[in-house]
């Protein structure tokens, strides 16, 4: 199943080619992640930034806070 991980901010962030998983937790594992790379980059502090993943049928299974 394709999953796609958008970025969420002041500014909307798509990702139009997603990745494939076998399930949703491990779509939800990845957007950990990744959520902590960009903490590690990101220099400021932005309350608002997250993760939202979408599963390939638009449902909204996820939303991964960048700074809790």
């Amino acid at each position: 199943m394709r999953f796609f991980f958008n970025i969420r901010d002041k500014l909307r962030i798509e990702d139009e080619l997603g990745r494939e998983f076998e399930v949703a937790s491990e779509a939800v594992v990845f957007a950990k992640h990744l959520a902590a790379d960009i903490r590690c980059l990101e220099t400021t502090v932005r309350p608002a930034l997250a993760i939202e993943v979408v599963a390939e049928n638009a449902e909204p299974i996820h939303w991964e806070a960048v700074f809790a």
